[in-house]
């Protein structure tokens, strides 16, 4: 494996090498899967021992477990971000800002999208798994409660707001297994279509 070798001379704050292996991380097992990362991987990877590494991280899936809270965290904050700059009693463009602040996440950092969205179910331990999934209700939890003020506004039609947000939230998922960073359009410019094909189906008739 190319990069750095481990070394017990390198020294760095506590708080940059965190997030040195949060980074290295997250593109390993986006890379390799969970079960196909070793902790020996992030290790060389940032250019220290695995002894090392377990003073930060006690085991693997702590690790994970960090790895998913830092990426739900900083989406649930993009999110929030990108919603307040649609006013209130637009529900419909809120839908919209939602989804395109995610696409473009999904560009601009694919591999903690793809460990966000679809490796944090590795986590066993029940108390990491609650966790990571009161962070994914939160993000979904944004949408859907534009959906439901776009509902009680005559905006969209009376479905299930929960369904519609795992709707949408299934397409943005599949976005990144099949679509190129060099392709023609972008992930963003993709979920705008999706988002008005799916629209076009929940609107009052």
């Amino acid at each position: 494996m190319n990069g750095p070798q481990p070394t017990t001379h390198t020294k760095m704050p506590g708080k940059r090498r965190k997030a040195q292996i949060l980074e290295a991380a997250t593109q390993l097992f986006a890379e390799m899967g969970y079960e196909g990362t070793a902790l020996r991987d992030v290790a060389e990877s940032c250019g220290m021992t695995k002894a090392a590494l377990y003073y930060h991280f006690a085991d693997k899936e702590a690790l994970l477990r960090a790895v998913v809270e830092m990426r739900m965290s900083r989406m649930i904050d993009m999110m929030e971000m990108a919603l307040g700059k649609v006013p209130q009693d637009q529900p419909v463009e809120r839908i919209r800002a939602f989804v395109r602040a995610s696409a473009n996440h999904i560009d601009h950092d694919r591999a903690g999208w793809v460990v966000g969205s679809r490796i944090f179910w590795s986590i066993e331990a029940p108390i990491d798994r609650t966790a990571v999934v009161e962070l994914r209700d939160r993000y979904e939890g944004l949408l859907r409660a534009e959906i439901e003020k776009g509902i009680a506004a005559g905006l969209l039609a009376e479905r299930d707001p929960g369904m519609m947000a795992r709707m949408i939230l299934s397409w943005l998922n599949y976005i990144p297994r099949w679509h190129r960073l060099d392709g023609q359009l972008s992930s963003a410019e993709i979920a705008d279509q999706f988002l008005d094909m799916t629209l076009d189906g929940v609107r009052p008739r």
